[in-house]
């Protein structure tokens, strides 16, 4: 039995919006003193998966990377690890002094969507491999889950910090939104490349030998 994570980067969603906040005719400080404080808000998608046990296992195989001549893929379960980001950024623009200020509304979902278990055709046909893959399956499952949470709570914690949490200043709107708008895809990119490095290795300790000796003596117990 070989089981390998399939997993994807998703794409980053920016939506920035900028508007001009407070009494026209109040100064450019005073202005920008009233803007909204900062948000950051992180939340994850709560996990669910589809069940599939109609593919072959050689069909699992190529699907998981292996070679069928050395492995055979009984079960797989694939999830795609990706974030979306919507931003809104409120604005004082002071053209005649070529000065802007800023204060940014970031909302950060991140998802293990959309994730699938695969059992293979010939292994749901019987009762003890299946329910044995699928309880190793569900490990795989729950790793996702404990990663999912874990780095929506690291994010939400370090974000504020990392991104700044103070009134931007520059000296348009544009350029205060180009600055935002790179320091988040920068340091999100960063973000999902160390976590998906965490995930692939807490999946490679639930494909530990020990854990296909437990596989494999389990049916061989009941049989």
């Amino acid at each position: 039995m070989n089981l390998r994570l399939a997993t994807a980067l998703a794409v980053c969603a920016f939506l920035a919006g900028c508007g001009r906040e407070g009494n026209p005719f109040a100064s450019f400080d005073t202005r920008c003193a009233k803007l909204p404080a900062p948000r950051f808000d992180v939340v994850a998608t709560p996990l669910s998966f589809d069940r599939d046990d109609t593919r072959p296992i050689a069909e699992l195989t190529v699907k998981s990377g292996s070679a069928l001549a050395t492995h055979r893929t009984m079960g797989l379960t694939t999830a795609m690890f990706g974030q979306s980001t919507d931003i809104d950024l409120h604005v004082v623009d002071d053209r005649r002094g070529s000065r802007a200020c800023g204060t940014p509304t970031v909302r950060v979902e991140l998802s293990m969507q959309p994730m699938t278990v695969f059992i293979a055709r010939e292994v749901a046909e019987t009762p003890c491999q299946r329910d044995a893959t699928l309880a190793h399956e569900m490990k795989h499952v729950e790793v996702f889950r404990q990663v999912l949470e874990e780095a929506a709570r690291a994010l939400e914690r370090e974000f504020p910090d990392a991104i700044g949490a103070e009134l931007r200043r520059a000296a348009n709107a544009a350029e205060l939104q180009q600055r935002l708008i790179l320091g988040v895809r920068d340091y999100l990119g960063q973000f999902m490349k160390d976590w998906q490095r965490t995930l692939d290795a807490r999946q490679r300790e639930v494909d530990s030998p020990e854990e296909y000796a437990r596989v494999a003596a389990a049916c061989a117990v009941s049989q």
